[in-house]
């Protein structure tokens, strides 16, 4: 194994200074990785606040709609439902009188027949 070199704390604390500045990020990027941690942390905030149970205010509100919403059921079921009036039959249409025969009109070259 190689031995430790004895380094001063000086010397230590100018290593890590010239190691940050080495491995400096262009502000540009550290604005895109500040607006993606902030975005995971909103969905982050969302996913929480789906998993969370309900809060006791949440859960009065959600049963009083269901008491309403049972008291209408309960009423709409207790009303007697109307009874539907009979359908009138369609009448078939009145059959058309019959049309006079018409007289026909004799062949070309052919006398017109008498009486007309």
């Amino acid at each position: 194994m190689a031995k430790k070199k004895n380094v001063s704390r000086t010397e230590a604390v100018r290593d890590a200074v010239d190691q940050a500045f080495k491995a400096q990020i262009p502000r540009e990027r550290i604005s895109e990785l500040l607006d993606e941690l902030g975005s995971t942390a909103g969905r982050l905030r969302g996913a929480v606040d789906d998993l969370r149970p309900a809060s006791e205010a949440e859960l009065k509100t959600v049963r009083a709609e269901l008491e309403k919403l049972t008291a209408r059921v309960a009423a709409l079921e207790a009303t007697p439902k109307p009874t539907p009036k009979p359908k009138r039959k369609r009448r078939a249409p009145a059959a058309k009188p019959a049309a006079a025969p018409r007289a026909r009109k004799p062949p070309a070259g052919e006398p017109p027949a008498a009486g007309s």
